[in-house]
């Protein structure tokens, strides 16, 4: 056993005094590298999440009713595909042109010029889509291409996080509506929706887990990971579907292996690399999660994956979200079982009676505990990792 002992500092260190202080205790080889990484990550104070979620809302709506005032007043027209291209592009140009010159103002006015080039955006991004409908023919496909091209033009150039992330969003959302209800889709329903849930997977892991990733992508990683618990929401509120005559089954098994996988994965990062993989919490939290996977639903591992995640990255919107939807998974989970209710009581109570024994299990072993307790075999790749100039958290 080895004592570990945290230092307390008087005054809180720089980034720029850490990478000083690091790269003269030969611990990085690079610090010009590391600083220019930093300066590219670090952003302006933003708004709290609540105002963007109010901001978004009230954009939504204020698109809505401006478009509605542009079709009163003749403005566009549902039979003028051209005039309504036109109309997209020109408010589109405004609302970058509008975020662009109050972007760097902190005045107060600044929010009310956001929240117009908000508005505007999203006025031009309907158009748009509508406009595309009217050329290419009305369906879902349509919907899908329209919105992926208008989002990928425009995200470049109106940096204004709470829109990229509601237009990536979006489109995540009317790709799954394809993949659900779309006839010509060229695979079975449910070979379609776990290949998505698959792609949206493998895509947040990449933006989410890689130390390289720019912040420039973080609204594609949040969208992604929304886009992965509507999926799954969808899934676990109903199995068979009924939309206009045409049922439709997804079985949840495929996707339950792809997100006891992730969640392995996952594991197996936050404790520091596949070096720590034979440590005894790693195996136990390997062969909890495989037997998760066997009795529970993808909802249920996401949840748990999400605060995971956000409790290794110091990240409480992502813990947050995991705790929200880890009672609504759950409450599906016992809903959608098609048993009695003594028999659904009699699982909840084991289910509980696990719980239990699982926190005394931590107690017992000493994994509660604030302070972390290494074996022999943990102090050995600790050296080793050390030596080799590794300097990942175990």
């Amino acid at each position: 056993m080895i004592n570990v002992k945290t230092e307390q500092h008087p005054k809180k260190m720089s980034a720029a005094d850490l990478v000083d202080h690091l790269s003269n205790q030969n611990l990085i080889t690079d610090p010009n590298g590391i600083n220019s990484f930093i300066q590219a990550q670090q952003q302006t104070p933003d708004i709290p999440i609540y105002l963007k979620i109010l901001s978004g809302i009230g954009a939504f709506i204020a698109s809505i009713c401006f478009v509605g005032f542009l079709i009163l007043i003749e403005v566009i027209s549902f039979n003028n595909a051209v005039g309504a291209l036109t109309t997209s592009v020109i408010f589109i140009v405004v609302a970058i042109g509008l975020y662009t010159a109050t972007s760097d103002d902190n005045s107060t006015e600044k929010n009310f010029f956001l929240q117009v080039s908000f508005a505007l955006m999203g006025t031009g991004k309907f158009l748009f889509v509508f406009a595309t409908l009217e050329a290419f023919g009305e369906n879902l496909f349509a919907i899908a291409l329209s919105s992926l091209l208008i989002t990928a033009l425009t995200y470049p150039f109106y940096r204004l996080h709470v829109e990229r992330f509601m237009s990536c969003t979006g489109v995540l959302i009317v790709i799954l509506l394809n993949i659900l209800w779309e006839d010509e889709l060229g695979l079975p329903t449910d070979i379609a929706f776990n290949l998505f849930i698959l792609i949206q997977l493998v895509a947040a892991g990449c933006l989410l887990l890689h130390p390289k990733v720019a912040a420039f992508f973080q609204p594609v990683a949040q969208a992604l990971i929304t886009g992965l618990a509507i999926s799954v929401l969808f899934l676990s509120s109903h199995t068979e579907f009924n939309y206009l005559d045409n049922p439709l089954f997804i079985s949840s098994s495929t996707s339950n292996i792809l997100f006891a996988a992730a969640l392995i994965f996952l594991i197996i990062w936050a404790a520091g690399g596949k070096e720590h993989i034979k440590r005894e919490p790693i195996i136990v939290a390997i062969i909890g999660t495989i037997l998760l996977a066997l009795l529970s639903a993808p909802g249920i591992l996401l949840s748990l994956g999400l605060m995971i995640f956000g409790y290794a990255r110091h990240d409480k919107l992502f813990t947050l979200l995991g705790f929200l939807l880890l009672p609504v998974f759950l409450w599906l989970y016992y809903y959608n079982l098609d048993i009695t209710l003594l028999q659904k009581s009699i699982i909840l109570v084991a289910s509980g009676g696990v719980m239990i024994a699982g926190k005394f299990y931590l107690k017992f072993r000493g994994w509660d505990r604030t302070a972390p307790q290494f074996s022999n075999e943990d102090v050995t790749l600790n050296n080793k990792a050390t030596e080799q100039g590794d300097t990942s958290c175990a």
